[in-house]
């Protein structure tokens, strides 16, 4: 499929080369790790943003090539520390990646370039959970509000993706035995776009300046019902309580003895 290009695509200065080698090297990849199904679709034209439930850290790949599959180039949120790395860093700016700094002293202006890339017609994605669930049942924590904020101030529509099987691909931590093993056992990935969400209609608000905090708790908790809704046709089962409106369980701590040995390294 020739993804055409879309307006302001330049902003932020994304590779076109760059976009188009990584996207083919993706769509090979998962094609032998693999088996992949997907139903739904994208907008075809103007600003949209995909919000997709997160399981994993191979989850951007599988949704970046689920956008490119419905004629559409994927512009992705990610925190802004990856974009500091010496090597990675310049990879995702030069694929279109936008960094997001949640540790700046105004919340709300770390959506800046997203909401200017989405002000130019593109097509963001972003995790409305902030970070791969730790709910041990694999169902979304709860959503932030910063997807609901984008979506009134620019009018975009927000298309929950869900995708089921990204964990046994590779696993939270980047397990490198899934990946490595996923030739062999090619684990089905499944991917569900659900219908596209107008935030400013359900929430009655034209930008999130009108917006209360109560109102910008249910647009997000909307977002998170829809997703969920999709997920549970993907799984086949149905949500517990908690899927969509829990708190992401803390981080497990690391006991003094797992420090020490990670700290000095492989024995002998």
């Amino acid at each position: 499929m020739t993804l055409p290009e879309p307006p302001g695509w330049t902003a932020g200065r994304p590779s076109e080369r760059g976009y188009r080698v990584l996207l083919r090297t993706v769509r090979f990849l998962l094609h032998v790790c693999t088996r992949r199904t997907q139903v739904g679709d994208l907008p075809a034209s103007g600003s949209v943003i995909v919000a997709g439930n997160h399981l994993s850290v191979a989850d951007a790949f599988v949704l970046g090539a689920a956008v490119a599959r419905r004629g559409r180039r994927i512009r992705m949120l990610d925190t802004a520390g990856l974009f500091r790395a010496p090597v990675l860093g310049p990879l995702l700016r030069a694929v279109g990646y936008i960094p997001v700094d949640r540790r700046g002293s105004d919340p709300k202006s770390a959506l800046g370039p997203a909401r200017a890339a989405l002000e130019a017609g593109q097509c963001v994605g972003l995790y409305p959970e902030g970070a791969i669930t730790r709910h041990p049942d694999g169902w979304p924590a709860r959503g932030k509000t910063g997807v609901v904020r984008l979506a009134l101030d620019t009018g975009a529509p927000v298309v929950p993706l869900a995708q089921w099987g990204t964990q046994q691909f590779v696993g939270a931590e980047g397990t490198r035995w899934k990946a490595l093993l996923s030739p062999l056992t090619r684990p089905r990935v499944d991917v569900r776009l659900g219908a596209p969400l107008d935030l400013r209609a359900l929430l009655g608000v034209s930008c999130a300046a009108e917006a209360s905090a109560i109102q910008l708790r249910a647009g997000a908790d909307a977002v998170m019902d829809a997703l969920v809704a999709e997920l549970v046709l993907l799984r086949g089962e149905p949500a517990p309580p908690h899927a969509g409106r829990a708190e992401n369980p803390p981080k497990p701590r690391r006991r003094p003895d797992e420090v020490a040995a990670r700290a000095a390294g492989p024995a002998g």
